[in-house]
């Protein structure tokens, strides 16, 4: 979205406003704008990291809560179940039946409990990406809404219907951005918050193939399907110690560990082409939030010299005019391309598992 500038500028004092201080700003003398902000601020609002955010969105959901119940519950039930076939000693198993009592009760529990925390963990990342993108919306949200605020505050009441308009629409988008996170937290959806910034420039890649082997060992979905393969495993190898896998039960059990075999095969090819399809995703990201920033500080110095043109009677008002919204335009780019990058990281840290 553009933003939309007043009249050309002819006076000198809100040029000189504009430009006031080593780089152009965007706000009012320093004591008149602590008073102001100090007079209009909303009491008791909160400070709210991007962590807590996460931590009131988990904390607060019941389905949540439930998969985590149900998890414990498995966790509890396996370790009775251990404790019961511990009594049964290997060297005292002598038919497939008294190994089917061991071996599979004992690799049925195990899996039980990894496929019920693999469930917890998979609604338990959906809300920490959900949360993330939400909190990234509200920073840019907010950002973007206080550039135009600032911009029509420092035009002193001149009459610009579309300025008044496009900090209209802002706010309004940062209020929905605003309840959608209120709402992952479960609190009143206009609830105000200070919310701290979050920075993934200084985010270091690993090569590709770090994420897919780490990928391989914390994926909800890859655990699971692990779980289900070894536990067919478990059936293939006892029965091949205690009987004969040339036997019905012996071939069932082989075609049901090739079929999960199969099943972990397909989920980390998805996860490979998840992670190496994020992976480009964010170094595009960082390319065009670079490639923004300096485009930037080039609108910025351009800005700066036109206001000297102007000063200097080499440039004209609606000149000054230009360059300044060309300034406010590369400033809300950069919010922009700063948003996608944090969200490119965190869809990253996503497809491996958090």
């Amino acid at each position: 979205m553009k933003f939309h500038l007043l009249k050309p500028l002819y006076t000198t004092t809100l040029i000189a406003t504009i430009l006031a201080g080593a780089a152009p700003v965007l706000a009012a003398p320093a004591d008149a704008g602590a008073s102001e902000a100090a007079a209009a601020a909303p009491a008791e609002i909160s400070d709210l990291t991007l962590e807590q955010a996460i931590e009131k969105a988990i904390t607060s959901s019941i389905d949540l809560r439930l998969l985590k119940l149900d998890s414990d519950s498995a966790y509890y039930t396996t370790r009775l179940t251990l404790l019961g076939t511990k009594a049964t000693k290997v060297d005292s198993i002598k038919t497939l039946s008294s190994a089917k009592s061991k071996f599979e009760t004992e690799a049925d529990a195990i899996r039980d409990y990894k496929v019920a925390e693999s469930n917890w963990k998979i609604q338990e990342n959906n809300v920490r990406l959900n949360v993330h993108k939400a909190y990234f919306d509200v920073l840019a949200a907010k950002e973007k809404a206080d550039l135009q605020k600032k911009y029509v505050e420092m035009m002193n009441g001149d009459n610009n219907n579309d300025a008044q308009e496009t900090l209209r629409e802002l706010e309004a988008k940062y209020r929905e951005a605003l309840a959608k996170l209120n709402q992952l937290m479960n609190e009143k959806s206009d609830k105000e918050w200070n919310l701290a910034a979050v920075n993934y420039s200084a985010f270091q890649l690993l090569p590709v193939d770090e994420y897919k082997k780490t990928a391989y060992e914390r994926r909800p979905d890859l655990v699971k399907a692990s779980a289900e393969k070894a536990f067919y495993q478990a059936k293939v190898n006892y029965i091949s110690q205690y009987a004969s896998l040339s036997t019905y039960p012996g071939r069932i059990a082989q075609i049901e560990l090739t079929k999960a075999e199969l099943l972990l095969q397909t989920a980390q090819r998805k996860a490979d082409q998840e992670i190496a399809a994020n992976y480009e995703k964010v170094i595009q990201a960082k390319q065009a939030m670079e490639e923004s920033n300096a485009s930037q500080k080039s609108a910025e110095e351009r800005y700066r010299q036109t206001y000297i043109d102007y000063l200097n009677g080499k440039a004209s008002a609606s000149e000054l005019a230009d360059r300044k919204e060309k300034w406010l335009d590369s400033i809300a780019e950069s919010i922009d391309s700063a948003y996608q990058y944090n969200v490119a990281v965190a869809t990253l840290q996503y497809s491996i598992g958090f």
